[in-house]
C-alpha cells in the first residue's frame, strides 16, 4: 500500500512537472510567436512606406515638371527654341519679366515666325506644353511690304506669318 501511494505521488508529482513544464513551453512559444508577429508587420511597414515614398517622389517630381525654376529660366527657353525647330517656326524670346507683386509667375513675350501652318501649330503647342501656361495675348499678322512704284503703290504679300504671344508661367517662387 505504501508503495501504490508513492507510485501515485510520483506521476502525480511527475504529471505536475510535466504539466508546468508543458505551460512554460507554451507561454515561451507564445511570446517568441507575438515579436515574430511584430517583426513581421514592422517589415512590412517598412517597405509599404519604402513603396510610398518612392510614389511621392515620383508624384513630386511630375509635379514639380509643371513649374520653371526661375534659376532654370535659359533651360526653358531653350525647350521653347526647340519647340519651334519641331514646328518649323522660328520662335525668339523678346521679354521675361519675373513681376513683383505676382510671385510664383514669370510673363514671357515671344516672337514667332514662319509659316501660317508653323505658327499656329507653335502656338497651339505652346497652350499644351505640359507647363501651367496663362495665355494673355496672341497677335497674329502677315507681313506685306508695300512697293512704290511711280505714283502707285503696290502691295506685295508673302508668305511669312509673324505672331506676338505674351503668357505667363507657374514658377517655384
Amino acid at each position: 500500500m505504501i508503495f501504490s501511494v508513492l507510485v501515485t505521488l510520483i506521476v502525480v508529482a511527475a504529471f505536475a512537472f510535466f504539466l508546468r513544464v508543458i505551460k512554460n513551453k507554451n507561454e515561451h512559444a507564445s511570446v517568441v510567436i507575438a515579436t515574430l508577429e511584430d517583426k513581421m508587420r514592422q517589415k512590412e511597414n517598412t517597405e509599404l512606406f519604402a513603396e510610398k515614398f518612392e510614389e511621392i517622389k515620383s508624384l513630386e517630381n511630375d509635379i514639380m515638371s509643371h513649374f520653371v525654376d526661375p534659376n532654370k529660366i535659359d533651360e526653358f527657353v531653350s525647350y521653347l527654341e526647340d519647340l519651334g525647330e519641331i514646328t518649323g517656326a522660328s520662335i525668339s524670346v523678346e521679354g521675361i519679366d519675373v513681376p513683383e507683386d505676382n510671385k510664383g509667375m514669370i510673363d514671357f513675350k515671344l516672337s514667332i515666325e514662319g509659316s501660317f501652318q508653323a505658327v499656329s501649330r507653335t502656338i497651339t503647342l505652346l497652350e499644351n506644353i505640359p507647363y501651367q501656361v496663362n495665355v494673355n495675348q496672341v497677335y497674329l499678322n502677315k507681313d506685306i511690304e508695300q512697293i512704290k512704284d511711280g505714283n502707285e503703290i503696290k502691295i506685295s504679300s508673302t508668305s511669312t506669318w509673324q505672331a506676338d504671344v505674351s503668357f505667363s508661367i507657374l514658377s517655384l517662387n
